[in-house]
């Protein structure tokens, strides 16, 4: 175990090491100190209680579909569609917050685990389509995701621009906001910080343990590491395939309502900048760990501020911090693809 631990942090060490090294050597081409730049960065990610603050939300949508992709991944399952499962648990938790909730009495304790039931019960089914074509018609489930994705972008789209969602002043493509008894808490009032980030390492913990301690997880695992195998061994390979995939949307789904409930009370065309595809990043590089998908989580919510405090202190363009992240996002997918694809091999 302490091997395999070693390995996984020499492995993502030196990944991501060779993706700052060219990252240093594009700020320089762009004319930036990539010294400056990389110290702008991790003052503005970790320099201050408002700059930790800030990283620590904006890891949670990367940890919540982080989880999910890795789950999926741990069974074989190459499930694309994180990004459009996050959009239908936020779409779910819109309808319910705008909707539903002014039908029961405003009280938090019962409003919010209801949203977060629907978003979780939406982000599954979404995410057991797929699964169930797979299963029925052998259809590829990369090829579905993606499809997915964008089937739930327009759907979201369609119902809050024009749509029965849209806000009723009908000024601009987003929902009303919800109702406030379904706003997630603060941890601390003078910080954006909520509990959707216990959430999140909660189910960081318990999929980790069900991944590694129980009978449902070692099924996972062996359909993940050779399916034939386990189908001799009389696992169930369709009934784990549905189970994973209706898993992962719920995950997918949940981290949807999360931000929606916590930062952004309205529904909007740009809910997600893509945190479902950066998702992916996020469980390769944590090797597919729940635990370690934590530590992940945390490092791209720091790229995102430390990018933000780039443009803003020393006036690197959004677009170049924009490319020096996709770098990060190639290296990490490129080297993990290739382990996996060998690996199946």
């Amino acid at each position: 175990m302490q091997s395999t631990f070693n390995r996984l942090v020499i492995t993502s060490a030196l990944i991501l090491s060779a993706a700052f090294l060219t990252n240093g050597f594009i700020l320089v081409l762009c004319g930036y100190n990539p010294l400056q730049a990389y110290a702008t960065g991790i003052t503005g990610a970790f320099g201050s209680a408002h700059g930790l603050g800030e990283t620590l939300v904006k890891s949670i949508p990367f940890l919540m579909t982080g989880l999910s992709v890795a789950i999926a991944f741990r069974c074989g399952i190459w499930n694309i569609g994180a990004e459009g499962q996050f959009l239908i648990g936020a779409l779910a938790a819109t309808w319910f917050g705008t909707k539903v909730a002014y039908l029961l009495p405003n009280i938090s304790w019962v409003a919010i685990p209801l949203c977060m039931t629907i978003a979780i019960l939406g982000g599954g089914i979404w995410g057991a389509i797929p699964g169930i074509l797979k299963i029925t018609r052998g259809v590829n489930e990369v090829i579905s995701t993606i499809m997915l994705n964008y089937v739930a972008l327009y759907f979201v789209s369609a119902m809050v621009d024009g749509g029965p969602l849209q806000e009723i002043s009908r000024t601009g493509p987003q929902s009303d906001p919800i109702a406030k008894w379904v706003f997630l808490p603060r941890i601390f009032p003078s910080s954006r910080i909520h509990i959707g980030i216990l959430i999140a390492i909660l189910l960081a913990i318990i999929l980790t343990f069900v991944l590694f301690r129980t009978s449902f997880g070692y099924q996972i695992r062996a359909v993940g590491e050779g399916a034939s195998a386990a189908e001799a061994s009389g696992i169930s390979i369709t009934l784990n395939t549905l189970r994973v995939f209706f898993l992962s949307g719920a995950l997918a789904g949940l981290g949807g309502a999360i931000e929606l409930m916590a930062l952004a009370p309205q529904l909007t065309t740009t809910f997600s900048p893509g945190y479902g595809y950066t998702a992916i990043a996020v469980a390769l590089l944590a090797k597919l760990n729940p635990l370690v998908t934590i530590a992940s989580s945390l490092l791209f919510g720091a790229l995102t501020m430390g990018s933000y405090a780039m443009q803003l202190n020393i006036g690197i363009s959004n677009k170049v911090t924009w490319m020096m992240q996709a770098i990060i996002l190639l290296f990490v997918i490129g080297s993990s693809s290739f382990h996996l694809i060998t690996k199946r091999e």
